[in-house]
């Protein structure tokens, strides 16, 4: 596991991570990375339990995701530019897009807020052209 330690990014318990690991018997590969990396940085800010939810390609469970996202904080010669750093801040987690941590936060929790916007107003118009 790499030393260098980065805010908010949670890793895996070097003492317990190979058995939390075996236990959820990962099966991941090349593409579940870009799926994983894409799904991510097009819905920052998400719980774990709402990106189980937006996952479609993996069958996860909220336990089972917070140990995959610490994995690949943890492992950061194998994974990192291929999938994640991730930061989990708030209940949520983030990509980290190579940028300082607070502007990744602060356009993060922007872009969640629009996209929640878009979401609502879409549904109003559709009332409305319904009536």
């Amino acid at each position: 596991m790499s030393k260098k330690y980065i805010k908010y990014c949670p890793t895996l318990n070097s003492k317990l991570c190979g058995k939390m690991i075996q236990d959820c018997n990962f099966d991941f590969n090349e593409e579940f990375y870009q799926k994983f990396q894409k799904i991510i940085i097009e819905n920052p800010g998400k719980t774990t339990k709402d990106l189980c939810s937006l996952i479609k390609f993996y069958k996860f469970t909220p336990k089972t995701l917070s140990i995959a996202f610490k994995m690949l904080n943890s492992y950061k010669e194998t994974y990192y530019n291929v999938c994640g750093p991730f930061i989990y801040k708030d209940n949520r987690w983030f990509p980290l897009y190579g940028k300082k941590f607070t502007d990744t936060i602060i356009i993060s929790n922007e872009n969640s807020y629009l996209r929640d916007q878009i979401k609502m107003l879409r549904l109003q118009v559709e009332l409305l052209n319904k009536s």
